[in-house]
């Protein structure tokens, strides 16, 4: 009996022996196998894997961050308007139909000529009164408007137009407090009902900078701000601008 065991026992171990040489364990390490192909160039497979095992290198990517603000540059001789200025114009020709006989101002103009520099909303708010003639909340009067009426929150931010400069700050019975900050190219902007102004004459500011915060001083029915935009003194639409961005 025990002979037997023997048997079987020395049985199995030949039979392990033969297993383990005909299949010889795996270990841990990974090996790749190189393929090259007819002309020597590394296979697909190859460059997949050396891809792999050999991370790319970090790179620098330097971007212009105006690209990345919220203003919108056009080119000095920009030819074609934008199709949201077109609009804008034309919604604004329809509400004056009704003043046609009223002769324009001399230093107005309904044309749009687009900055060649960029720019941004002073407020982001609906127009609560357009520019152009309209019949004055106050006084009940049909009278021109020189700017748009921008129906901000009181303490809300005013952010500069444009890069620019401060001509003059000052407070006056219609306006209330106000800033007039001059541009590039002739163009010129005035903030008015300001509630509080943050900025000085002589200032140099930039375009999206906070100069002061929304208010209703002067002759308003409520918070807002009045916006105007001018080049070489003569008034503008400033809704054709803003319908832009």
């Amino acid at each position: 009996m025990k002979r037997a065991t023997i048997y079987i026992a020395a049985g199995l171990l030949l039979t392990a022996a033969a297993v383990k040489t005909a299949f010889p364990a795996r270990t841990s390490q990974v090996i790749y196998s190189v393929k090259e192909t007819a002309a020597g160039e590394p296979s697909a497979e190859q460059a997949a894997q050396t891809a792999v095992q050999e991370p790319a290198a970090p790179y620098t990517v330097t971007i212009n961050a105006g690209e990345f603000l919220s203003g919108t540059e056009y080119a000095p001789k920009e030819t074609v308007l934008p199709a949201a200025v077109e609009q804008a114009v034309e919604t604004f020709m329809e509400s004056q139909a009704p003043f046609a006989e009223l002769e324009l101002p001399a230093d107005v103009t309904y044309e749009v000529e687009m900055p060649s520099f960029p720019y941004v909303k002073p407020v982001t708010a609906a127009t609560s009164s357009g520019f152009g003639y309209r019949v004055h909340p106050l006084e009940n009067l049909t009278k021109f408007h020189y700017g748009t009426d921008l129906a901000a929150m009181s303490g809300e931010d005013i952010a500069c137009f444009a890069d620019g400069t401060v001509t003059e700050v000052g407070e006056t019975e219609s306006l209330g407090k106000f800033i007039r900050v001059s541009h590039d190219d002739g163009y010129a902007t005035l903030y008015a009902h300001c509630g509080t102004v943050y900025v000085a004459r002589d200032q140099r500011v930039t375009m999206g900078e906070k100069i002061g915060l929304v208010g209703a001083t002067g002759k308003a029915t409520g918070p807002h701000l009045h916006f105007e935009l001018t080049k070489d003194g003569v008034y503008m639409n400033p809704e054709f601008y803003l319908s832009a961005l």
